[in-house]
């Protein structure tokens, strides 16, 4: 692959603000994109989603099934002159740059794959290349178009980061719950709490706070995190009012049952505090990216792969989330993340890619797409 053009195109995606709610901006890279691949003669659809937005529906051959999809997304997390304030730059071994590691060197490396494949496997397979332009917010407004696409395909890549300087790839994920919870109590004077009527907001929150904590679980490795707490308005005034957001991650989804049943049980029941009503909203609910058994055969399968070119291979499970979530419950798919590029310190003014492993993972990919070929 001609590793100086990856630099200079990533560098042109990089000085382009693409935050998640950026429209405009996140267009202006998937033009970019579609230039790219139309140059090379693969055919470039653009799916509408709300507001705006657009799906990028990349493939050699315009068919209903897939032997591969690879999914990147053209979002990030920075704001509005981020890219200004700090264009990409290489030094030493690396670039940098707002959204090099997440993920637009995965974006790029997705590029080079369909720039570098051979003849032969661009006639025999049916490849598709999906970029989305929400990932950064629950891909709210792409889930259902990636999902029907991702149902036809037999194998899915999500080329976000790779770990370790490249070789270490994702094959299973957390799952999370998010809620925002309500407190509405009544008010008065502090110093008349035993003799008006009263109910704190505040003092119900903190039983929920507790009870939603104790749900965590260490050896299941299921995390709860309250992550804002605010209530009331004056410490002489027992407070009316009070909100929480909670954030719950598992790995299995019989947690997700557990931790569900039980915010519904402790909020349908009696409040700890007579007179306090609560309200609860569940804000998203994501299901874990679970290994299979049929991942589990394939991911050793690609190991051999790698080894055979002598490439790094290895695997750890991660606690965030990604479009291998919901992809994972798309059909009989095959699904491996984190198989992008090494990058490091996402959503910071240090986020890096690692030059040194935009080759060995195009070399990687073109290898298992020709060990499909051969399967035929």
């Amino acid at each position: 692959m001609n590793l100086e053009l990856y630099l200079e195109q990533m560098k042109e995606l990089v000085n382009i603000d693409s935050g998640s709610e950026n429209v405009a901006g996140i267009n202006r890279v998937a033009d970019k994109l579609a230039g790219w691949y139309q140059e090379i003669g693969w055919n470039v659809e653009r799916i509408p989603a709300d507001g705006g937005r657009q799906v990028l529906l990349i493939t050699n051959h315009v068919s209903e099934h897939y032997d591969a999809m690879y999914i990147g997304h053209m979002d990030t997390v920075f704001p509005d002159g981020t890219a200004e304030k700090r264009p990409f730059r290489i030094e030493g071994e690396n670039y940098y740059g707002p959204g090099v590691g997440d993920m637009k060197n995965g974006d790029l490396a997705m590029f080079h794959i369909a720039a570098n494949l051979p003849e032969t496997e661009k006639k025999c397979l049916n490849i598709a290349m999906v970029y989305n332009p929400d990932e950064e917010i629950g891909s709210i407004y792409s889930k259902e178009i990636t999902d029907r696409i991702g149902c036809q395909a037999d194998h899915i890549f999500v080329m976000e980061s790779a770990g370790k300087n490249g070789t270490r790839h994702c094959f299973a994920r957390k799952g999370s719950l998010t809620y925002d919870i309500e407190f509405q109590g009544q008010a008065a004077h502090a110093g008349f709490m035993f003799e008006v009527e009263n109910a704190s907001a505040v003092l119900e929150m903190g039983h929920y706070i507790v009870e939603l904590m104790s749900l965590a679980d260490r050896e299941k490795d299921t995390t709860v995190n309250v992550g804002i707490a605010n209530g009331g308005t004056a410490r002489n005034v027992v407070a009316d009012h009070a909100k929480i957001s909670v954030e719950m991650r598992f790995r299995d989804d019989s947690e997700r049952i557990r931790l569900k049943e039980y915010v519904n049980k402790i909020t349908e029941g009696q409040p700890f505090v007579p007179g306090v009503k609560t309200t609860i909203t569940m804000q998203k609910e994501t299901p874990p990216f679970i290994k299979t058994e049929e991942a589990k055969k394939y991911i050793e399968r690609v190991r051999k792969i790698a080894e055979e070119h002598g490439i790094p291979f290895e695997e750890k499970d991660r606690g965030g989330l990604s479009d291998a979530n919901h992809l994972s419950r798309c059909g009989k798919a095959i699904v491996m993340d984190g198989m992008g590029p090494h990058g490091a310190n996402d959503h910071s003014e240090k986020e890096y890619g690692y030059i040194g492993s935009v080759e060995p993972c195009v070399k990687l990919h073109l290898a298992i797409l020709n060990d499909m070929l051969n399967k035929q």
